[in-house]
């Protein structure tokens, strides 16, 4: 047992050696190793672009020292997919080492085979550009007393799509993010990202705009003898509101106010929505975006038929 411990830490130096050298040695060794990568980059002509997602990861079989297997970060780095000798349109492309590479430069690492999925669906679109206008996706609920005057402001009021031919022709505009905004008493103005269309590699420029709402306390103004319109009246029946009219108190930005014609307004009553026990009907006021109805002579009316006016009922 003694011999043991005599210049144990020399053995112990020359066992640490000896590991090292067979740890050198097998790192170097080159080794064949079948992984999944993750496609990383797709290369095409100038002023081409993806019409559809390619494969999102390849199984290939890689070769490489032992050393570079250890390593994560040409795992990451993933694959690319050479296809700048293609033309816009749709391909059956079979993937070999020749237009597939690994995006790792390192000389220690050898694509060798790609084993699905390939051949791989590949369509490839001229990129195109458009200017669409913005619509601002946005609900504003002024505080009491308040109202949205006017139409938002957007800023810019239109943006550079980029992208598929295929795609971009099929736009018309271009939306914001959805926001919501509740208790408003004063002016907001804020930015707002845009939504991108659907599809591969699709740009906007820029990708936010800002919106102004101008809020501005309401005034009140009264219309009287609103006539009361019957829908969904029965066939053959003459029906009659009582009261046939109603007065209607109506509040808005105090310059549209001022110029709302009587017959943007319309004040109505749904036939089938009569109580048969009562002869009572729920009144519906439309009025235009930006107006509200603060109150009215009356909630809902009597339908009379002429029937019931014979009858006195």
């Amino acid at each position: 047992m003694r011999f043991l411990l005599n210049n144990f830490w020399l053995k112990i130096l020359a066992l640490v050696m000896g590991l090292l050298v067979w740890i050198h040695v097998a790192t170097e060794k080159t080794y064949t190793y079948q992984l999944k990568l993750p496609v990383t980059r797709v290369d095409l002509k100038v002023h081409n672009t993806l019409a559809a997602q390619p494969p999102e990861s390849l199984t290939v079989i890689v070769s490489a020292k032992g050393k570079s297997l250890l390593q994560s970060g040409w795992r990451d780095q993933g694959i690319r997919i050479n296809a700048s000798k293609l033309v816009a349109g749709e391909y059956f492309l079979n993937l070999t080492p020749d237009n597939t590479a690994l995006i790792s430069s390192s000389k220690n690492l050898r694509l060798d085979e790609i084993v699905s999925p390939t051949p791989i669906d590949l369509n490839i679109d001229v990129e195109s550009k458009a200017e669409l206008p913005v619509i601002p996706d946005i609900t504003v609920t002024p505080d009491d007393g308040y109202a949205v005057a006017g139409k938002i402001e957007v800023t810019p009021p239109n943006v550079v799509v980029t992208g598929a031919k295929s795609i971009v022709r099929t736009l018309d505009a271009v939306y914001t993010q959805q926001r919501e905004l509740g208790t408003v008493r004063n002016s907001v103005t804020l930015t707002v990202p845009l939504v991108p269309p659907k599809g591969l590699a699709m740009n906007l420029d820029p990708d936010s705009v800002t919106l102004t709402v101008p809020v501005v306390p309401v005034r009140t103004r009264v219309y009287d003898r609103l006539p009361v319109a019957v829908f969904n009246a029965p066939p053959g029946r003459s029906i009659t509101p009582n009261p046939s009219s109603l007065r209607v108190e109506l509040s808005g930005p105090p310059e549209q106010i001022d110029l709302l014609n009587r017959n943007a307004l319309t004040v109505s009553v749904d036939f089938r929505q009569r109580n048969a026990a009562t002869g009572m009907a729920p009144v519906k006021i439309d009025c235009p975006a930006g107006f509200r109805v603060k109150k009215s002579s009356a909630d809902s009316v009597r339908l009379l038929s002429s029937a019931d006016a014979r009858s006195g009922n």
